[in-house]
């Protein structure tokens, strides 16, 4: 009963919507390794000699880069992670443009910069979440999430026949071509169809954070954590960067500082993401919260206390991304996300052969009627 409908919306759901999910499943693709990619593209910027002297501060890299780039703010800066990687210091501009500055951390010199869309980061992160569309182009992709999600439900309802499970599985090789191409989407379908659904499931969360986040903590039945602001003191000046690094940094001895975000509004938080070596991807990321005056402790998120549904909201991207499991869930996804471009090549084809089919028929009807 179900079968009829569910292959009119799989057939034309796919149709429509399957040129954007080739797109966005490419570039999915692509973003599962880009920072291999950058580093290999962009070798001058994002490679220094290691040294044995002791890197500058982290004081002393953003002074560096505010001084050339005095119009713009620092947003977000990323520690390098090996003696070989740079600090990537994002600035921002009053019109909320990005520019990222790489910067040697032994010397302090200043190897490049970019605006952050012209990086292979930014170029497939803006065409993979808003199609280079701004917020329109964001909620077209949470669309095509939610097509991608029946996509799958409606395969499977296509895929599944009682007894012949060993049979959906099979891919006839020796078949005439049509044959051969209705196999290889019907197995290509149903072999992806988890990490797929997986992939859709959360980038439409994402996209529609807001309602799914209030919808995970009304079910848990949890409290949402309150924001958290810097009070303003008149006269004060903020907190060195180093000192409050080093508080984090006391608040978390087994942690290394990953990224921090300097507040740039006067009641702003200082933010430091920091990272457990040794965690799980689920596990791995505290987030602490500073008074950029007095460098209270506003807010420890540590992950192995976050409650149920902290712990749901924080999974959706690295369960998106595939950032766990090492490389060969990485390796999985990337080739996950070529699957649209396989399943809409057979899918047409199959399309296109059953139109065939109906036209002969009608047309064999029609000479027998004469």
């Amino acid at each position: 009963m179900l079968r009829k409908p569910a292959l009119i919306l799989h057939r034309y759901v796919g149709i429509i919507a399957g040129i954007l999910l080739i797109i966005i499943g490419l570039t999915g693709s692509l973003l599962v390794f880009d920072e291999e990619i950058d580093r290999i593209l962009h070798p001058q910027l994002l490679h220094v000699t290691p040294q044995q002297q002791q890197q500058i501060s982290d004081q002393k890299i953003v002074e560096t880069v505010q001084k050339l780039y005095s119009n713009l703010k620092p947003h977000r800066i990323t520690a390098p992670r090996y003696p070989d990687e740079v600090y990537t210091v994002m600035m921002i501009s009053p019109q909320d443009k990005y520019t990222d500055v790489y910067v040697n951390p032994y010397t302090g010199s200043i190897l490049g910069s970019r605006p952050w869309e012209q990086t292979v980061v930014g170029f497939l992160i803006e065409l993979h979440v808003n199609l280079f569309a701004g917020d329109l182009g964001g909620q077209i992709v949470g669309i095509c999430g939610v097509a991608l999600l029946g996509m799958g439900i409606t395969g499977i309802i296509l895929w599944y026949r009682k007894g012949r499970i060993t049979q959906g599985l099979q891919i006839r090789t020796s078949a005439p071509p049509h044959l051969l191409n209705y196999d290889l989407h019907k197995v290509g379908g149903i072999l992806s169809v988890v990490i797929l659904s997986l992939v859709a499931f959360t980038g439409t969360a994402m996209v529609f954070w807001t309602p799914f986040e209030n919808a995970v903590y009304w079910l848990t039945n949890t409290q949402k954590p309150a924001e958290v602001a810097s009070k303003v003191v008149p006269g004060a000046s903020p907190m060195k960067i180093d000192e409050i690094l080093k508080k984090a940094q006391a608040a978390l001895p087994d942690a290394k500082i990953y990224k921090f975000f300097p507040a740039k509004k006067p009641t702003d938080a200082f933010g430091v993401w920091m990272r457990f070596p040794q965690e799980n991807e689920f596990n791995k990321d505290p987030w602490l919260n500073f008074d950029q005056y007095t460098g209270e402790l506003l807010r420890l998120d540590n992950p192995k206390q976050r409650p149920l549904a902290t712990r749901i909201m924080n999974a959706q991207y690295t369960l998106h991304v595939g950032h766990y499991g090492g490389i060969v869930t990485k390796i999985i996804y990337t080739l996950i996300g070529l699957s649209p471009l396989g399943l809409f090549v057979t899918g047409v084809i199959l399309w296109r052969n059953r139109r065939w089919t109906e036209a002969r028929r009608k047309a064999a009807r029609e000479l027998v009627k004469k």
